[in-house]
């Protein structure tokens, strides 16, 4: 395992930081893969370049604010969990109508059945009557 300085660690950005820590606690890395990843496989041009990346992030991000960036992603979010939510209250109203309606016509069928039957009582009782006679 490479010796790093730990402080010279913490001026790379996150997920710099995170693969040197990766490389250097993983003692089977190869050559081809850091080649391919850093285009170089001797760590130490690896660190030097993670070091100039950071310095030229550092100058790029002098005068914007840190804060802007998740400010607005927080307004997005909020904006878009707003208009979901007013989407599911029309789904939940239109469900409520259809469930009523189905209560509707469910309500309606069971009269209609329950007269049927009373009308199929009045005339087998009249058939009766008729027979008896």
């Amino acid at each position: 395992i490479y010796a790093v300085n730990r402080l010279t660690l913490l001026h790379f950005p996150p997920q710099a930081r995170e693969d040197v820590i990766h490389m250097l606690k993983t003692e089977k890395t190869k050559p081809e893969v850091l080649e391919a990843h850093y285009g170089s496989a001797e760590p130490e041009k690896v660190l030097r370049v993670l070091h100039r990346d950071a310095i030229l992030a550092q100058e790029k991000s002098i005068g914007e604010d840190v804060y802007e960036k998740p400010i607005s992603e927080l307004d997005r979010l909020e904006e878009k969990q707003k208009e979901t939510y007013r989407r599911m209250l029309e789904q939940l109203l239109l469900a409520e109508k259809c469930h009523r309606r189905t209560v509707y016509e469910l309500e309606n069928e069971k009269h209609k059945h329950t007269d049927y039957m009373n009308k199929s009582d009045d005339f087998t009782n009249l058939l009766e009557q008729e027979r008896e006679r």
